[in-house]
C-alpha cells in the first residue's frame, strides 16, 4: 500500500512540473498571429500577401514556402525570385511576405517562424495555401430512367449535377431552362490528392409546360473565367391540351378568310376539321373545293400551328360551327370555332394590366365614399360646423322648460286689405324677436352653414320628460287714437302681454331623430278683446 501511494505522488508531481513549463513556455513564447486566418485560395499567376507578427521586437523572420527553400527575409532586402519581405519592420513585431506570382507548387502548408529579440527560441505560425484548380472535365448530369428518355406528365423525375477534381470543390446547380431547382441534398468527397467532388440533388413532377426544357448542370470555380454546363432537353408525353370557344372577328364577306389555332400536344397528333357533316383531314380541301387545310407546322417544342383556309367568306360561313379534333396517343381534344363578320370589340384582348388598373381604381372610389359617409355620420373634417352657431332642430337655452320666445305684432291698418288678410302666424314669424335686429328693426336672415345640414346633434328639447315652451307675444296697436284718454286706454288695454304655453310631453324616451325626420307644427294664435275693455271704451266716450 505504501508503494502505491508513493507512485501515486510521483505521478502527481511530474504532471505539475510538465503543465508549469508548458505554462512558462507559452508565457515566454508569445502566440503568433497570422492573417489571412487558416487557408487562403488564390489563383496561379495572382499575388498574395501573408502577414505574421507578435506583439514584441523581433530578431529574425523566416518563411517557408511550400515547394521552396526556407527563406529569412528582412527589409529592403532585394528579390529576385518575387518573394520579398512585406511589413513596418522587425522592431515592430511584423514579418509578412508578398508573392507577386503564386505557382501551383505553392500549394500546401506555409510556415512563418519569428524570433523575438530577447529569446533564443523561434516562435511558429501557419496557414494553409490553396492554390485553385478547376475542375478537369464538364461536370457530370444523371437522371431518373425512363422508357427511351421520354417521360410524361405527371411524372417524377430525378437529377443529379456532380463536378470532379475540382480544387476547392466546385460550386454546382442544377436548373430548369433559367429557373433554379431546389436542392433536395448536396454532399462533397475529398479524396487522398485533396482534389474534392461536388454533388447536388434534386426532383420535380414534371408538367406539359417542361417539355422542350433544358435541364441544366452548372459548375462554378473560382479559377473559371465562365461556368462549365452540362444539359440535357425534356421530352415530356402529354394529350392535346383543351381551350375555351376561341372567336374570330373581322372577316369581309366576299373575301377570303383564315381560321388558326396553335394546339399543344406531343407526340404530334393528327389534325381533322369538321365543317358541319363533312371532315377534312390535313392538306385537304373540302367537297365544294372552298375549304383547304394546311399541315400542321411545330413552332416550338409541342406547339402545333394549324389553319383552315375559306376561298370566299360568305354569310352562312359565319352561322356554320367548325370542329377541331386533335388526337395523339395520350389523348383526343376538341376546339371549336366561331366566325363573326364585325369588328374585333373594343376590350376583348384586355391585357391584365389594364384590368388590375380599373379593380384599382374601383376601390379607390369606393374607399372615398365610405370617408365621406363616415365624415357625415360622426362631424369631422369638412362636415365639423361652428362652435358659436345653433344646429338645425337644437334649442337655444339649456333648460327647455324655462325658454321663452318674445313676439311681437304689428295690428294692420283699416285701409290696408292685403296686410289684413294675414295670418296672424305669418306675422309671428316675420317680425319675432330672434329673427329681428334690435338696433334697426329690419328682419334678419338666419345663417346657416353647410356643416349644419349634414352634423347631427341631439336636441336639448328632447332631454326632459315634460317640457313647455312660453312664447310671450306683444301686440302694438298701430291705429290713430281720437283723443289721449283712449290713446292710453287702447294701450293698457290693447298693449298688454298674450300668453301662450305649448307643452311638448315625450311619451317615452326615444333616440334622438334627424332634423330631417322633424315635423314643423304652426300654432295659431287670435287676438280678442276682453268685455271689461270694451265697457270702459264705452263709458269714456
Amino acid at each position: 500500500m505504501e508503494r502505491l501511494r508513493g507512485n501515486a505522488k510521483m505521478i502527481l508531481w511530474s504532471c505539475f512540473f510538465v503543465v508549469v513549463a508548458v505554462s512558462a513556455q507559452g508565457y515566454n513564447n508569445p502566440t503568433v498571429e497570422v492573417e489571412p486566418r487558416e487557408k487562403v485560395v488564390v489563383k496561379v499567376g495572382k499575388p498574395l500577401r501573408v502577414m505574421c507578427r507578435i506583439g514584441v521586437p523581433l530578431a529574425g523572420c523566416r518563411v517557408e514556402i511550400p515547394g521552396l527553400a526556407p527563406i529569412i527575409l528582412k527589409p529592403n532586402q532585394p528579390s529576385d525570385d518575387g518573394i520579398s519581405y512585406d511589413g513596418a519592420g522587425l522592431e515592430t513585431g511584423q514579418c509578412g511576405v508578398t508573392i507577386a506570382n503564386v505557382k501551383d507548387s505553392y500549394h500546401g502548408d506555409f510556415k512563418c517562424a519569428l524570433q523575438p529579440a530577447d529569446s533564443r527560441s523561434e516562435t511558429i505560425g501557419s496557414l494553409k495555401i490553396i492554390v485553385a484548380k478547376p475542375p478537369p472535365n464538364r461536370p457530370e448530369l444523371l437522371l431518373s430512367q425512363a422508357p427511351g428518355e421520354r417521360y410524361k406528365k405527371g411524372d417524377r423525375i430525378e437529377m443529379s449535377c456532380s463536378a470532379l477534381a475540382g480544387r476547392p470543390s466546385a460550386n454546382v446547380s442544377l436548373f430548369l431552362d433559367n429557373e433554379t431547382l431546389p436542392r433536395d441534398n448536396s454532399r462533397f468527397a475529398y479524396n487522398t490528392n485533396e482534389d474534392s467532388m461536388a454533388t447536388v440533388n434534386a426532383s420535380r413532377i414534371l408538367d406539359w409546360s417542361d417539355n422542350g426544357k433544358y435541364i441544366r448542370c452548372v459548375a462554378e470555380h473560382i479559377a473559371l473565367d465562365t461556368p462549365m454546363e452540362a444539359h440535357k432537353q425534356l421530352q415530356v408525353y402529354f394529350p392535346p391540351q383543351e381551350q375555351p370557344t376561341i372567336e374570330r372577328f373581322g372577316y369581309v364577306i366576299g373575301r377570303a378568310g383564315i381560321i388558326n389555332a396553335t394546339v399543344y400536344a406531343n407526340p404530334k397528333p393528327n389534325f381533322v376539321w369538321k365543317v358541319g357533316d363533312e371532315e377534312i383531314t390535313e392538306g385537304r380541301t373540302d367537297q365544294s373545293q372552298r375549304l383547304q387545310t394546311t399541315t400542321a407546322r411545330e413552332t416550338r417544342p409541342g406547339q402545333w400551328y394549324v389553319e383552315l383556309k375559306i376561298d370566299s367568306v360568305q354569310k352562312i360561313d359565319t352561322e356554320k360551327f367548325y370542329v377541331l379534333e386533335a388526337r395523339n396517343p395520350e389523348g383526343t381534344t376538341k376546339y371549336h370555332f366561331r366566325l363573326s363578320t364585325s369588328p374585333v370589340p373594343e376590350g376583348f384582348d384586355l391585357d391584365a394590366g389594364f384590368i388590375i388598373g380599373i379593380v384599382v381604381g374601383i376601390l379607390v372610389l369606393l374607399l372615398l365614399i365610405s370617408l365621406i359617409i363616415f365624415a357625415r355620420a360622426t362631424g369631422r373634417w369638412c362636415f365639423a360646423g361652428g362652435s358659436s352657431t345653433r344646429n338645425i332642430g337644437e334649442s337655444d337655452i339649456g333648460d327647455p322648460a324655462a325658454s321663452i320666445r318674445l313676439l311681437r305684432f304689428h295690428k294692420p291698418k283699416t285701409g290696408d286689405a292685403t296686410s289684413g288678410q294675414r295670418s296672424d302666424t305669418e306675422s309671428a314669424g316675420r317680425y319675432s324677436r330672434s329673427e329681428t335686429d334690435g338696433g334697426s328693426g329690419r328682419p334678419k336672415r338666419p345663417r346657416i352653414m353647410l356643416s349644419q345640414l349634414f352634423k347631427r346633434n341631439k336636441d336639448k328639447v328632447a332631454g326632459s320628460d315634460t317640457d313647455t315652451m312660453r312664447t310671450v307675444v306683444t301686440v302694438d296697436d298701430e291705429k290713430t287714437p281720437e283723443s289721449g284718454d283712449v290713446m292710453q286706454k287702447n294701450q293698457t288695454a290693447e298693449g298688454g302681454l298674450v300668453y301662450a304655453e305649448l307643452d311638448l310631453t315625450q311619451r317615452e324616451a326615444t333616440p334622438p331623430r334627424r332634423v330631417s325626420e322633424d315635423k314643423t307644427e304652426y300654432a295659431e294664435i287670435l287676438y280678442t278683446k276682453t268685455e271689461k275693455n270694451n265697457e270702459e271704451v264705452t263709458d269714456k266716450k
